[in-house]
């Protein structure tokens, strides 16, 4: 069984460990994401953990095998999207932004990453939220698959002020009528 949990203090070896796998396979697939210093650090990830953002995927009840943070509010980056645009909804500032997702390469290709996201989304139903936004680089086919496959719809790109910053943005609006039982 799969689940989610805040991540502590104490899981932040973990986290980095994964970090740092998904970086060199980020590297390995010509990504330039997350390298050169402009990814998540220790120091940020600390950050994430110490405000509550921060959630960790765990097999088994136990063994953490994934890391994304869940963070509410504007995304500034958001804001400028370009060659598209957010899908219209009532309350378009309450929407929870999923970025730092990784999970461990000791579990690539076994479904986890898909298994991580619907948790997630799950989890941001559950805390009142019905607009989830996410966003990768553009050459990033796998995590762009694990996106689309969960539902979320291209929206445009976005640019981070770092060098490489371009991002294929992605949202998905749950609808609380049509999706609660799913989510039940």
């Amino acid at each position: 069984m799969f689940e989610v949990r805040k991540a502590v203090i104490g899981d932040l070896p973990i986290i980095m460990k994964i970090i740092e796998s998904a970086r060199i396979r980020l590297k390995a697939d010509g990504s330039p994401q997350w390298q050169d210093g402009y990814g998540p650090n220790e120091a940020s990830m600390c950050a994430a953990i110490q405000q509550g953002v921060c959630r960790v995927g765990l097999l088994a009840s136990q063994l953490v095998v994934a890391v994304a943070c869940l963070i509410p509010g504007i995304d500034d980056v958001y804001t400028a999207i370009e060659n598209g645009q957010w899908a219209d909804n009532s309350d378009n500032e309450r929407y929870l932004s999923i970025h730092r997702f990784a999970v461990s390469s000791d579990f690539s290709g076994q479904g986890v990453a898909t298994s991580f996201l619907e948790a997630l989304k799950t989890e941001a139903f559950h805390r009142g939220y019905r607009d989830l936004r996410i966003d990768t680089y553009p050459k990033n086919q796998a995590m762009i698959r694990v996106i689309e496959k969960n539902g979320f719809e291209y929206r445009g790109m976005v640019y981070f002020p770092i060098p490489d910053g371009e991002r294929v943005a992605f949202q998905m609006v749950l609808d609380s009528h049509s999706q609660s039982d799913r989510y039940e």
